[in-house]
């Protein structure tokens, strides 16, 4: 006979197997409404895409049909950064007041690769002024090395390039080459600011100079011209000058340990810069993107004494960095990823979950800041992006 022991175990033990079975089918409900509520755009109110409109290859952000929150939601996400590209005129996306879908990890993680070629310095009419000299015989590298040499003396941004087969290259003064035709460009503006008038005036009558050292005829662009097309770079560098954050933080208050949030970095392939922040790198080199403290009262780096953090930020620097959209994709589909390992959700400034409305919105900003570039023939991520947006 069975004693009342034996029941009693039995009991308890059927007691187990219910509960188990009813906690996972708790479960499964909870992940589900998860996902609904994540996918559903009619669940979420979004302040940019209340109004959805036709499709476009390119949408801008509008204040048109918003009201006061939905207006200062939007120029919270289009802030300028805490640094001050082009003479104060960047910009960064946070996401503030913008919802991106912090539970859609069905986005694929592409391996971005550059090109070796996109990384060669070369003269671009659309950012340089150019002089060009024409010798009536090749000039060696005895006389035309030391000429370069002395233009670094009036900006630090000067590209020489010979002609050589048809095709301009850049020179390398330490080799032994001789060129009938070189060329000049002095770059007209950086992160700093427009070139000023004087530089500008300097590096020309330095072209008239060195050409008749060299024995050519040179060709130069008017020097009041060459300050107005100064100006427009500046402007062009300023409002295409975006950078793109995401945020992490911790749920109900939970707080990230930095020697599991460094090893969680470094297993994924980011390395820690001397700032003490940290950045996913190509195979050219070329910062895809940073992960920094995202408290703004505290250091961005994560390395050194403090124990812990309270939020992440993902950083994408637009115009520097390859294949932007794509780079984008890949850095918020880590930035879920590592709101999973540690326990913590996808938000914007303001500390709310961000939808996928949100990360639609940031991914056509870029889309028309890509175009703009690529319009005034600037690629990003180029060598030409690289020096213009320094």
């Amino acid at each position: 006979m069975i004693s009342d022991f034996q029941l009693v175990l039995v009991g308890i033990i059927a007691v187990i197997i219910v509960g188990v079975v009813v906690y996972n089918r708790w479960q499964e409900a909870k992940y589900k409404r998860r996902a609904e509520s994540a996918f559903s755009a009619a669940d979420r109110d979004d302040a940019l895409f209340n109004a959805p409109g036709p499709a476009a290859d390119r949408v801008e952000p509008s204040f048109r049909g918003m009201d006061a929150d939905e207006a200062a939601a939007l120029e919270e996400l289009t802030r300028p950064i805490g640094t001050v590209p082009c003479a104060g005129s960047g910009s960064a996306i946070g996401g503030s007041g913008v919802d991106v879908d912090a539970r859609d990890t069905h986005v694929g993680r592409p391996i971005v690769r550059g090109s070796a070629a996109e990384l060669q310095p070369s003269i671009n009419p659309e950012i340089d002024s150019v002089a060009t000299m024409l010798a009536d015989a090749p000039v060696d590298a005895d006389t035309h090395a030391p000429v370069i040499a002395e233009s670094a003396e009036i900006s630090r941004h000067i590209v020489w390039e010979g002609m050589t087969g048809g095709l301009w290259q850049v020179i390398d003064p330490t080799l032994d080459v001789a060129y009938r035709e070189l060329r000049a460009g002095l770059q007209l503006a950086d992160r700093a600011g427009a070139t000023d008038e004087t530089t500008i005036a300097a590096f020309h009558e330095a072209m008239g100079r060195y050409a008749m050292q060299l024995g050519a005829v040179a060709q130069r662009e008017d020097v009041s011209e060459a300050s107005r097309r100064a100006q427009m770079v500046d402007q062009f560098c300023a409002e295409t000058d975006i950078e793109v954050a995401i945020n992490v933080q911790g749920k109900n208050g939970v707080t990230f340990a930095a020697t599991k949030l460094r090893g969680l970095a470094e297993a994924q392939g980011l390395r820690a810069l001397p700032s003490g922040e940290y950045a996913l790198h190509d195979d050219y080199g070329r910062v895809l993107f940073t992960l920094r403290n995202g408290n703004p009262q505290e250091a961005l780096g994560l390395r050194g004494e403090q124990p812990y953090f309270t939020m992440l930020s993902f950083a994408l620097d637009v115009p520097r960095t390859p294949s932007p959209n794509q780079n984008f994709e890949r850095m918020f589909t880590l930035a879920l990823q590592f709101a999973d390992v540690l326990h913590g959700e996808v938000v914007d400034d303001n500390k709310r979950i961000l939808t996928a409305n949100g990360r639609k919105v940031i991914g056509e900003t870029i889309h028309g800041i890509v175009g703009e570039m690529q319009a005034r023939n600037v690629v990003p991520g180029s060598a030409v992006a690289l020096r213009l947006y320094a």
